[in-house]
Protein backbone atom coordinates (compact mmCIF):
# COMPACT_ATOMS: atom_id res chain seq x y z
CA UNK A 1 0.00 0.00 0.00
CA UNK A 2 1.41 3.16 -1.30
CA UNK A 3 1.78 6.26 1.36
CA UNK A 4 -1.79 8.07 -0.95
CA UNK A 5 -3.46 4.75 -0.53
CA UNK A 6 -2.67 4.62 2.94
CA UNK A 7 -3.81 8.07 3.55
CA UNK A 8 -7.08 7.14 1.88
CA UNK A 9 -7.34 3.93 4.25
CA UNK A 10 -6.97 6.15 7.46
CA UNK A 11 -9.15 9.13 6.28
CA UNK A 12 -11.62 5.98 5.84
CA UNK A 13 -11.18 4.18 8.84
CA UNK A 14 -11.86 8.04 10.52
CA UNK A 15 -15.36 8.12 8.47
CA UNK A 16 -16.16 4.72 10.01
CA UNK A 17 -15.61 6.27 13.79
CA UNK A 18 -17.54 9.31 13.05
CA UNK A 19 -20.38 7.21 11.68
CA UNK A 20 -20.15 4.89 14.51
CA UNK A 21 -20.16 7.93 17.01
CA UNK A 22 -23.37 9.42 15.14
CA UNK A 23 -25.25 6.01 15.58
CA UNK A 24 -24.29 5.48 19.23
CA UNK A 25 -25.43 9.00 19.96
CA UNK A 26 -28.63 9.56 17.52
CA UNK A 27 -30.24 6.15 18.31
CA UNK A 28 -33.78 6.18 19.78
CA UNK A 29 -32.45 9.74 20.81
CA UNK A 30 -35.75 10.81 21.91
CA UNK A 31 -36.87 7.78 24.22
CA UNK A 32 -33.01 7.54 25.63
CA UNK A 33 -32.26 8.55 28.54
CA UNK A 34 -35.84 7.24 28.88
CA UNK A 35 -37.40 10.46 29.97
CA UNK A 36 -36.49 14.04 29.59
CA UNK A 37 -34.83 16.08 32.89
CA UNK A 38 -36.07 19.70 34.11
CA UNK A 39 -32.70 20.98 32.73
CA UNK A 40 -33.60 19.56 29.39
CA UNK A 41 -36.98 21.02 29.52
CA UNK A 42 -36.16 24.84 30.79
CA UNK A 43 -33.68 24.97 28.37
CA UNK A 44 -36.06 23.75 25.73
CA UNK A 45 -38.95 26.14 26.89
CA UNK A 46 -36.98 29.48 27.83
CA UNK A 47 -35.55 29.14 24.30
CA UNK A 48 -39.36 28.75 23.12
CA UNK A 49 -40.35 31.30 25.28
CA UNK A 50 -37.30 33.45 23.10
CA UNK A 51 -38.80 32.79 19.84
CA UNK A 52 -42.34 33.66 20.67
CA UNK A 53 -41.54 37.05 22.77
CA UNK A 54 -38.10 37.67 22.67
CA UNK A 55 -37.78 37.18 26.78
CA UNK A 56 -37.32 34.17 29.14
CA UNK A 57 -39.84 32.35 31.18
CA UNK A 58 -39.01 35.53 34.00
CA UNK A 59 -39.45 38.40 31.11
CA UNK A 60 -35.44 39.13 30.85
CA UNK A 61 -34.90 40.36 27.47
CA UNK A 62 -32.20 38.02 25.41
CA UNK A 63 -30.33 37.56 28.62
CA UNK A 64 -26.78 35.92 29.05
CA UNK A 65 -27.37 34.08 31.87
CA UNK A 66 -30.96 32.41 32.15
CA UNK A 67 -32.91 32.79 35.71
CA UNK A 68 -34.45 29.31 35.22
CA UNK A 69 -34.79 27.86 38.92
CA UNK A 70 -32.70 31.06 40.52
CA UNK A 71 -29.58 29.02 39.16
CA UNK A 72 -28.93 31.46 36.18
CA UNK A 73 -28.00 28.97 33.68
CA UNK A 74 -25.48 29.91 31.16
CA UNK A 75 -27.04 31.01 27.69
CA UNK A 76 -24.64 29.18 24.96
CA UNK A 77 -26.52 26.12 24.68
CA UNK A 78 -29.80 28.08 25.30
CA UNK A 79 -29.30 29.49 21.39
CA UNK A 80 -27.65 26.96 19.84
CA UNK A 81 -30.99 25.03 20.74
CA UNK A 82 -32.70 27.81 19.57
CA UNK A 83 -32.28 27.53 15.95
CA UNK A 84 -33.30 23.61 16.32
CA UNK A 85 -36.83 24.30 18.11
CA UNK A 86 -37.39 27.03 15.29
CA UNK A 87 -36.93 23.88 12.83
CA UNK A 88 -38.40 21.35 14.76
CA UNK A 89 -40.71 22.73 17.40
CA UNK A 90 -40.50 22.11 21.12
CA UNK A 91 -39.39 18.65 21.41
CA UNK A 92 -36.91 16.56 22.82
CA UNK A 93 -35.35 16.30 19.92
CA UNK A 94 -35.13 19.85 19.65
CA UNK A 95 -33.11 19.98 22.80
CA UNK A 96 -31.16 17.50 22.78
CA UNK A 97 -29.59 17.23 18.81
CA UNK A 98 -27.14 20.18 19.15
CA UNK A 99 -25.60 17.85 21.78
CA UNK A 100 -25.13 15.29 19.58
CA UNK A 101 -23.80 16.88 16.72
CA UNK A 102 -21.39 18.66 18.86
CA UNK A 103 -19.99 15.10 20.87
CA UNK A 104 -19.69 13.75 17.03
CA UNK A 105 -17.85 16.82 16.19
CA UNK A 106 -15.59 16.21 19.15
CA UNK A 107 -14.59 12.72 17.97
CA UNK A 108 -13.27 14.39 14.89
CA UNK A 109 -12.13 17.18 17.11
CA UNK A 110 -9.52 14.88 19.49
CA UNK A 111 -8.34 13.57 15.90
CA UNK A 112 -6.80 16.93 14.65
CA UNK A 113 -6.12 17.59 17.88
CA UNK A 114 -4.18 14.76 18.71
CA UNK A 115 -2.59 14.04 15.03
CA UNK A 116 -1.37 18.19 15.40
CA UNK A 117 -0.15 17.44 19.16
CA UNK A 118 1.63 14.28 17.87
CA UNK A 119 2.07 13.44 14.01
CA UNK A 120 0.85 10.10 14.61
CA UNK A 121 -2.73 8.91 12.35
CA UNK A 122 -2.80 5.69 14.05
CA UNK A 123 -3.02 7.25 18.13
CA UNK A 124 -5.16 9.82 16.61
CA UNK A 125 -7.25 6.87 15.08
CA UNK A 126 -6.95 5.47 18.52
CA UNK A 127 -8.11 8.62 20.35
CA UNK A 128 -11.01 9.30 18.43
CA UNK A 129 -12.20 5.73 18.60
CA UNK A 130 -12.10 6.14 21.92
CA UNK A 131 -13.66 9.44 22.23
CA UNK A 132 -16.50 7.70 19.86
CA UNK A 133 -17.18 4.92 22.14
CA UNK A 134 -16.12 6.69 26.15
CA UNK A 135 -19.10 6.22 28.22
CA UNK A 136 -18.31 9.57 29.78
CA UNK A 137 -18.72 11.41 26.92
CA UNK A 138 -21.14 9.13 25.23
CA UNK A 139 -23.63 9.95 27.91
CA UNK A 140 -23.63 13.13 27.69
CA UNK A 141 -23.58 13.93 24.01
CA UNK A 142 -27.01 11.98 24.58
CA UNK A 143 -28.59 14.91 26.63
CA UNK A 144 -29.26 18.17 26.56
CA UNK A 145 -26.47 19.06 28.47
CA UNK A 146 -24.38 22.50 28.64
CA UNK A 147 -21.01 20.56 29.59
CA UNK A 148 -20.79 18.52 26.40
CA UNK A 149 -21.45 21.87 24.48
CA UNK A 150 -18.24 23.69 26.56
CA UNK A 151 -15.88 20.60 26.16
CA UNK A 152 -16.73 20.67 22.28
CA UNK A 153 -15.60 24.17 22.55
CA UNK A 154 -12.72 24.13 24.78
CA UNK A 155 -11.17 21.58 21.95
CA UNK A 156 -12.10 23.31 19.02
CA UNK A 157 -9.86 26.31 20.71
CA UNK A 158 -7.17 24.64 21.92
CA UNK A 159 -6.36 22.88 18.23
CA UNK A 160 -7.43 26.03 16.23
CA UNK A 161 -4.90 27.42 18.92
CA UNK A 162 -2.28 25.16 17.93
CA UNK A 163 -2.74 25.57 13.72
CA UNK A 164 -2.40 29.50 14.90
CA UNK A 165 1.46 28.94 15.46
CA UNK A 166 1.84 28.78 12.09
CA UNK A 167 -1.11 30.41 11.18
CA UNK A 168 -1.79 33.07 13.24
CA UNK A 169 -5.14 34.38 11.95
CA UNK A 170 -6.67 31.20 13.64
CA UNK A 171 -5.81 32.83 16.98
CA UNK A 172 -8.92 35.05 16.71
CA UNK A 173 -10.89 32.02 16.14
CA UNK A 174 -9.43 30.00 19.19
CA UNK A 175 -9.82 32.66 21.21
CA UNK A 176 -13.76 33.31 19.70
CA UNK A 177 -14.13 29.63 20.68
CA UNK A 178 -12.66 29.60 23.85
CA UNK A 179 -14.50 32.11 25.23
CA UNK A 180 -18.08 30.43 23.51
CA UNK A 181 -17.36 27.78 25.97
CA UNK A 182 -17.39 29.94 28.86
CA UNK A 183 -20.68 31.75 28.05
CA UNK A 184 -21.59 27.65 27.86
CA UNK A 185 -21.01 26.50 31.01
CA UNK A 186 -19.80 27.38 34.43
CA UNK A 187 -16.43 25.15 34.76
CA UNK A 188 -15.48 26.44 31.44
CA UNK A 189 -14.81 29.65 33.06
CA UNK A 190 -12.40 28.06 35.37
CA UNK A 191 -10.80 25.36 32.76
CA UNK A 192 -9.94 28.17 29.64
CA UNK A 193 -8.00 30.82 31.78
CA UNK A 194 -5.28 27.75 33.15
CA UNK A 195 -5.68 25.97 29.64
CA UNK A 196 -4.82 29.34 27.77
CA UNK A 197 -1.87 30.08 30.22
CA UNK A 198 -0.15 26.69 29.67
CA UNK A 199 -0.38 26.86 26.01
CA UNK A 200 1.26 30.38 26.36
CA UNK A 201 3.46 29.26 28.72
CA UNK A 202 4.60 26.18 26.36
CA UNK A 203 4.63 28.24 22.97
CA UNK A 204 6.27 31.09 24.50
CA UNK A 205 9.56 30.99 22.25
CA UNK A 206 7.16 30.97 18.81
CA UNK A 207 4.66 33.28 20.08
CA UNK A 208 7.37 36.30 20.19
CA UNK A 209 6.91 36.26 16.22
CA UNK A 210 3.15 36.46 16.50
CA UNK A 211 2.59 39.39 19.04
CA UNK A 212 0.23 41.12 16.74
CA UNK A 213 -2.34 38.93 16.00
CA UNK A 214 -1.93 37.72 20.00
CA UNK A 215 -2.24 40.96 20.98
CA UNK A 216 -5.74 41.85 18.66
CA UNK A 217 -6.96 38.25 20.09
CA UNK A 218 -6.16 39.25 23.30
CA UNK A 219 -8.17 42.81 22.66
CA UNK A 220 -11.00 41.05 20.98
CA UNK A 221 -11.34 38.41 23.63
CA UNK A 222 -11.51 41.08 26.69
CA UNK A 223 -14.38 42.79 24.65
CA UNK A 224 -15.93 39.64 24.09
CA UNK A 225 -15.68 38.95 28.00
CA UNK A 226 -16.47 42.11 29.27
CA UNK A 227 -20.55 40.93 29.72
CA UNK A 228 -19.30 38.25 31.52
CA UNK A 229 -16.74 39.77 33.77
CA UNK A 230 -19.51 42.62 34.67
CA UNK A 231 -21.86 39.03 35.66
CA UNK A 232 -19.04 37.98 38.43
CA UNK A 233 -19.76 40.89 40.28
CA UNK A 234 -24.07 40.26 40.23
CA UNK A 235 -26.20 38.70 41.78
CA UNK A 236 -25.77 35.77 39.18
CA UNK A 237 -22.41 34.83 39.70
CA UNK A 238 -23.55 35.57 44.04
CA UNK A 239 -26.30 33.03 43.93
CA UNK A 240 -24.88 30.14 41.91
CA UNK A 241 -21.20 29.64 43.96
CA UNK A 242 -23.19 30.53 46.94
CA UNK A 243 -25.06 27.10 46.06
CA UNK A 244 -23.05 24.98 45.11
CA UNK A 245 -19.41 26.09 46.24
CA UNK A 246 -17.66 24.48 48.71
CA UNK A 247 -17.26 27.45 51.27
CA UNK A 248 -20.91 27.20 51.60
CA UNK A 249 -19.94 24.33 53.69
CA UNK A 250 -19.49 25.50 57.07
CA UNK A 251 -18.40 21.82 58.02
CA UNK A 252 -14.66 22.84 57.56
CA UNK A 253 -14.99 26.44 59.85
CA UNK A 254 -17.22 23.92 62.41
CA UNK A 255 -14.31 21.63 62.27
CA UNK A 256 -11.83 23.92 63.20
CA UNK A 257 -13.57 25.48 65.98
CA UNK A 258 -14.04 22.06 67.41
CA UNK A 259 -10.06 21.27 67.35
CA UNK A 260 -9.09 24.79 68.78
CA UNK A 261 -11.69 24.24 71.30
CA UNK A 262 -9.93 21.33 72.68
CA UNK A 263 -6.85 23.56 73.87
CA UNK A 264 -7.05 25.54 77.32
CA UNK A 265 -5.71 28.31 75.23
CA UNK A 266 -7.63 28.27 72.23
CA UNK A 267 -6.76 31.60 71.00
CA UNK A 268 -3.61 31.11 71.27
CA UNK A 269 -1.50 32.21 67.60
CA UNK A 270 0.12 28.79 67.37
CA UNK A 271 -3.24 27.19 68.01
CA UNK A 272 -4.98 29.50 65.63
CA UNK A 273 -2.06 28.89 62.60
CA UNK A 274 -2.98 25.12 63.58
CA UNK A 275 -6.56 24.88 63.20
CA UNK A 276 -8.37 28.13 61.20
CA UNK A 277 -10.81 27.81 58.43
CA UNK A 278 -8.50 28.47 55.37
CA UNK A 279 -6.68 25.68 56.16
CA UNK A 280 -9.45 23.51 56.92
CA UNK A 281 -11.17 24.91 53.62
CA UNK A 282 -7.82 23.91 52.07
CA UNK A 283 -7.71 20.88 52.46
CA UNK A 284 -11.57 20.57 51.64
CA UNK A 285 -10.63 21.21 48.27
CA UNK A 286 -7.63 19.38 48.22
CA UNK A 287 -10.45 16.34 49.11
CA UNK A 288 -12.41 17.41 46.15
CA UNK A 289 -9.82 17.53 43.74
CA UNK A 290 -8.25 14.41 43.96
CA UNK A 291 -11.59 12.49 44.29
CA UNK A 292 -11.85 13.00 40.48
CA UNK A 293 -8.68 10.54 40.44
CA UNK A 294 -10.63 7.41 42.01
CA UNK A 295 -10.38 4.66 40.73
CA UNK A 296 -14.32 3.85 41.95
CA UNK A 297 -15.15 7.17 40.45
CA UNK A 298 -13.21 6.26 37.19
CA UNK A 299 -13.64 2.78 36.16
CA UNK A 300 -16.44 1.10 38.70
CA UNK A 301 -19.73 3.09 39.65
CA UNK A 302 -19.54 6.42 38.55
CA UNK A 303 -21.00 10.05 39.41
CA UNK A 304 -23.49 9.52 43.36
CA UNK A 305 -26.24 11.24 41.31
CA UNK A 306 -28.05 8.87 38.97
CA UNK A 307 -28.95 11.36 36.53
CA UNK A 308 -25.38 11.27 36.05
CA UNK A 309 -24.05 7.58 35.98
CA UNK A 310 -24.74 4.22 34.20
CA UNK A 311 -25.05 1.38 36.89
CA UNK A 312 -22.42 -1.20 37.15
CA UNK A 313 -19.85 1.38 35.37
CA UNK A 314 -17.70 3.97 35.64
CA UNK A 315 -16.86 6.93 33.89
CA UNK A 316 -13.84 5.51 31.98
CA UNK A 317 -14.09 1.43 30.88
CA UNK A 318 -12.67 -1.57 32.67
CA UNK A 319 -9.58 -1.58 30.20
CA UNK A 320 -8.41 1.63 31.09
CA UNK A 321 -7.70 0.65 34.14
CA UNK A 322 -4.97 -1.02 32.38
CA UNK A 323 -4.46 1.49 29.19
CA UNK A 324 -4.15 4.80 31.25
CA UNK A 325 -1.28 3.83 33.99
CA UNK A 326 0.58 2.33 30.61
CA UNK A 327 -0.13 5.74 28.93
CA UNK A 328 1.62 7.29 31.64
CA UNK A 329 4.41 5.01 31.88
CA UNK A 330 5.07 5.49 28.36
CA UNK A 331 4.31 9.32 28.01
CA UNK A 332 7.26 9.54 31.04
CA UNK A 333 9.56 7.21 28.81
CA UNK A 334 9.45 8.60 25.66
CA UNK A 335 8.53 12.22 26.37
CA UNK A 336 6.92 12.81 23.03
CA UNK A 337 6.81 15.94 21.89
CA UNK A 338 3.71 18.39 22.90
CA UNK A 339 2.96 15.26 25.92
CA UNK A 340 3.31 18.11 29.14
CA UNK A 341 0.05 19.80 27.45
CA UNK A 342 -1.87 16.49 28.05
CA UNK A 343 -0.77 16.59 31.72
CA UNK A 344 -1.68 20.12 32.13
CA UNK A 345 -4.82 19.55 30.69
CA UNK A 346 -5.43 16.90 33.27
CA UNK A 347 -4.12 18.68 35.95
CA UNK A 348 -6.23 21.55 35.75
CA UNK A 349 -9.94 19.56 34.00
CA UNK A 350 -11.25 18.92 37.65
CA UNK A 351 -10.49 22.31 39.46
CA UNK A 352 -13.92 23.64 38.74
CA UNK A 353 -15.71 20.91 40.22
CA UNK A 354 -13.37 20.57 43.65
CA UNK A 355 -14.40 24.32 43.91
CA UNK A 356 -17.95 22.83 44.47
CA UNK A 357 -19.27 20.53 47.36
CA UNK A 358 -20.62 17.78 45.39
CA UNK A 359 -17.46 15.62 44.20
CA UNK A 360 -16.62 13.93 42.25
CA UNK A 361 -19.01 15.13 39.83
CA UNK A 362 -18.92 14.31 36.15
CA UNK A 363 -20.91 17.15 35.11
CA UNK A 364 -18.59 20.08 36.30
CA UNK A 365 -14.97 18.03 35.52
CA UNK A 366 -16.88 16.52 32.07
CA UNK A 367 -13.55 17.96 30.12
CA UNK A 368 -11.54 15.79 31.86
CA UNK A 369 -12.30 13.29 29.52
CA UNK A 370 -10.22 14.33 27.00
CA UNK A 371 -6.78 14.20 28.33
CA UNK A 372 -7.86 10.83 29.99
CA UNK A 373 -9.06 9.43 26.45
CA UNK A 374 -5.51 10.87 25.14
CA UNK A 375 -3.71 8.91 27.78
CA UNK A 376 -5.51 6.09 27.60
CA UNK A 377 -5.34 5.61 23.76
CA UNK A 378 -1.33 6.14 24.09
CA UNK A 379 -1.16 3.79 26.55
CA UNK A 380 -2.54 1.19 24.08
CA UNK A 381 -1.04 2.66 20.66
CA UNK A 382 2.68 1.79 22.42
CA UNK A 383 1.13 -1.43 24.16
CA UNK A 384 1.00 -2.81 20.82
CA UNK A 385 4.18 -1.62 19.27
CA UNK A 386 6.26 -3.14 21.97
CA UNK A 387 3.38 -6.68 22.16
CA UNK A 388 4.36 -5.71 17.91
CA UNK A 389 8.34 -5.89 18.81
CA UNK A 390 8.36 -8.53 21.00
CA UNK A 391 6.19 -11.09 19.80
CA UNK A 392 6.17 -13.74 16.57
CA UNK A 393 3.44 -12.66 14.64
CA UNK A 394 0.84 -15.62 15.30
CA UNK A 395 0.95 -14.15 19.04
CA UNK A 396 0.81 -10.75 18.40
CA UNK A 397 -2.36 -11.63 15.86
CA UNK A 398 -3.80 -13.54 19.11
CA UNK A 399 -2.40 -10.69 21.71
CA UNK A 400 -4.88 -8.13 19.47
CA UNK A 401 -7.50 -10.58 19.25
CA UNK A 402 -8.28 -10.66 22.62
CA UNK A 403 -7.89 -7.12 23.21
CA UNK A 404 -10.53 -6.35 20.72
CA UNK A 405 -12.72 -9.28 22.19
CA UNK A 406 -12.63 -7.55 25.99
CA UNK A 407 -12.93 -3.72 24.13
CA UNK A 408 -16.35 -5.25 22.70
CA UNK A 409 -16.99 -7.03 25.89
CA UNK A 410 -16.81 -4.02 27.23
CA UNK A 411 -18.79 -1.67 25.07
CA UNK A 412 -21.09 -3.99 24.62
CA UNK A 413 -21.85 -4.37 28.76
CA UNK A 414 -22.29 -0.97 29.11
CA UNK A 415 -24.42 -0.04 26.00
CA UNK A 416 -26.58 -2.73 27.67
CA UNK A 417 -26.40 -1.18 30.72
CA UNK A 418 -27.41 1.84 29.25
CA UNK A 419 -30.26 1.44 27.22
CA UNK A 420 -32.14 -1.85 29.39
CA UNK A 421 -31.30 -1.53 32.74
CA UNK A 422 -30.24 2.54 33.65
CA UNK A 423 -33.62 3.57 32.84
CA UNK A 424 -35.30 0.34 35.46
CA UNK A 425 -32.56 0.75 37.71
CA UNK A 426 -32.77 4.44 38.36
CA UNK A 427 -36.47 5.29 37.03
CA UNK A 428 -36.56 8.77 38.07
CA UNK A 429 -33.93 10.13 37.11
CA UNK A 430 -35.10 11.41 34.27
CA UNK A 431 -38.29 12.26 35.36
CA UNK A 432 -39.73 9.23 33.22
CA UNK A 433 -43.98 9.60 33.11
CA UNK A 434 -44.03 13.46 33.02
CA UNK A 435 -45.32 13.53 29.12
CA UNK A 436 -47.80 10.74 30.16
CA UNK A 437 -49.24 12.72 33.16
CA UNK A 438 -49.20 15.63 30.88
CA UNK A 439 -50.95 14.09 28.72
CA UNK A 440 -53.47 12.61 30.45
CA UNK A 441 -54.33 15.65 32.14
CA UNK A 442 -54.35 17.84 29.07
CA UNK A 443 -57.38 17.69 27.23
CA UNK A 444 -59.51 16.94 30.97
CA UNK A 445 -57.76 19.82 32.54
CA UNK A 446 -60.74 22.13 31.87
CA UNK A 447 -62.94 20.18 33.89
CA UNK A 448 -61.23 21.25 37.47
CA UNK A 449 -60.72 24.45 39.61
CA UNK A 450 -57.50 23.32 40.68
CA UNK A 451 -54.86 19.82 39.36
CA UNK A 452 -52.49 19.21 42.62
CA UNK A 453 -49.28 17.47 40.90
CA UNK A 454 -46.29 16.43 43.32
CA UNK A 455 -43.43 17.94 43.59
CA UNK A 456 -41.02 15.05 44.69
CA UNK A 457 -39.49 14.73 41.33
CA UNK A 458 -37.31 17.67 40.20
CA UNK A 459 -38.86 20.98 38.93
CA UNK A 460 -42.10 19.35 37.57
CA UNK A 461 -43.27 23.09 36.70
CA UNK A 462 -41.12 23.29 33.70
CA UNK A 463 -41.67 19.82 32.18
CA UNK A 464 -45.76 21.08 32.39
CA UNK A 465 -44.63 24.79 30.59
CA UNK A 466 -42.96 22.51 28.23
CA UNK A 467 -45.53 19.43 27.17
CA UNK A 468 -48.39 22.17 27.18
CA UNK A 469 -46.35 24.38 25.26
CA UNK A 470 -47.68 26.89 27.38
CA UNK A 471 -47.64 30.31 26.40
CA UNK A 472 -44.91 32.37 27.40
CA UNK A 473 -46.47 35.82 26.96
CA UNK A 474 -49.22 34.27 29.60
CA UNK A 475 -46.57 32.59 32.36
CA UNK A 476 -44.19 35.98 32.25
CA UNK A 477 -46.78 37.61 33.73
CA UNK A 478 -48.03 34.46 36.68
CA UNK A 479 -44.48 33.68 37.30
CA UNK A 480 -43.17 33.97 40.71
CA UNK A 481 -39.97 31.90 42.08
CA UNK A 482 -40.24 30.47 45.34
CA UNK A 483 -37.06 31.68 47.92
CA UNK A 484 -33.62 29.70 47.35
CA UNK A 485 -33.63 26.25 49.28
CA UNK A 486 -29.77 25.49 50.74
CA UNK A 487 -28.25 24.59 47.59
CA UNK A 488 -29.25 28.23 45.57
CA UNK A 489 -32.34 26.41 43.90
CA UNK A 490 -36.04 28.01 43.41
CA UNK A 491 -39.06 26.73 42.53
CA UNK A 492 -42.11 27.76 40.62
CA UNK A 493 -45.24 26.36 42.88
CA UNK A 494 -48.27 27.49 40.72
CA UNK A 495 -48.99 28.65 37.56
CA UNK A 496 -53.32 28.71 35.74
CA UNK A 497 -54.79 25.86 37.77
CA UNK A 498 -51.72 23.71 38.31
CA UNK A 499 -50.45 23.44 41.76
CA UNK A 500 -47.22 22.14 42.51
CA UNK A 501 -46.74 20.76 46.58
CA UNK A 502 -45.82 17.65 48.38
CA UNK A 503 -49.28 16.02 48.42
CA UNK A 504 -50.79 16.22 51.97
CA UNK A 505 -53.94 13.77 51.38
CA UNK A 506 -56.03 14.32 54.79
CA UNK A 507 -55.84 18.29 53.93
CA UNK A 508 -56.37 18.16 49.88
CA UNK A 509 -59.43 15.27 50.31
CA UNK A 510 -61.27 18.02 52.01
CA UNK A 511 -61.59 20.56 48.64
CA UNK A 512 -63.71 19.69 46.06
CA UNK A 513 -63.81 19.71 42.16
CA UNK A 514 -60.30 19.02 42.07
CA UNK A 515 -57.69 16.14 40.06
CA UNK A 516 -54.53 15.24 42.51
CA UNK A 517 -51.25 13.10 41.35
CA UNK A 518 -48.80 11.76 43.50
CA UNK A 519 -46.34 9.41 44.11
CA UNK A 520 -47.48 5.98 45.27
CA UNK A 521 -47.06 6.84 48.66
CA UNK A 522 -48.84 10.05 48.82
CA UNK A 523 -52.21 8.33 47.51
CA UNK A 524 -54.23 6.21 49.39
CA UNK A 525 -54.64 2.36 48.74
CA UNK A 526 -58.24 2.56 49.37
CA UNK A 527 -59.16 5.91 46.41
CA UNK A 528 -60.46 4.98 43.31
CA UNK A 529 -57.89 5.40 40.64
CA UNK A 530 -58.29 7.11 37.80
CA UNK A 531 -55.03 6.57 36.13
CA UNK A 532 -52.04 5.04 36.85
CA UNK A 533 -48.32 6.07 35.28
CA UNK A 534 -45.57 3.29 36.08
CA UNK A 535 -41.77 3.96 35.26
CA UNK A 536 -40.15 1.61 33.23
CA UNK A 537 -39.81 -1.14 35.59
CA UNK A 538 -43.08 -1.56 36.44
CA UNK A 539 -43.34 0.63 39.57
CA UNK A 540 -45.96 2.95 39.85
CA UNK A 541 -44.58 6.79 39.10
CA UNK A 542 -47.92 8.47 39.71
CA UNK A 543 -51.82 7.92 40.61
CA UNK A 544 -54.50 10.53 39.48
CA UNK A 545 -57.47 10.77 41.97
CA UNK A 546 -60.48 13.42 41.35
CA UNK A 547 -61.84 14.81 44.36
CA UNK A 548 -65.70 15.82 42.64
Amino acid sequence: MNKKENLKFKIFLLGLIILLASFLRLYKLSFYPAGFNADEAAIGYNVYSLIQTGRDEHGNFWPIHFKSFGDFKPGGYFYLVLLFVKIFGLTELAVRLPSVLLGVLSVLLIYLLVFELFQSFSLALFSSFFLAISPWHFHFSRGGWETNAATTFILLGFWLFLKGIKNPKLFLFSILSFIFSMYTYHSARVIVPFLLFGLLIFYRKFLFNQLKWLFLSGILGIILLLPLIFSFFSPVAVSRFSGVGFLSDSGPLWRANELRGEHQNWNAPKIVFLHNKFLNYGLSFLENYFDHFQGEFLFLSGDEIERNRIPGNGQMYLFDILFLPLGIYFFLKNKPKNWQLVFWWLAISPLASAMTFQTPHAIRAHNMVVPLIIISSYGFYNMLLVLKKISSKPLFTIYYLLFTIFIIWNVSYFLHQYFIHYPKVYPAAWEYGMKDLVSFISPIKDRYLRIYITDQYDQPYILFLFYLKYPPEKFQKEVILTPRDKFGFSTVRDFDKFYFEKIEWAKIKEERNILVCGTDKEIPNDVKILKKIDFLNGEPAFKCVEIL
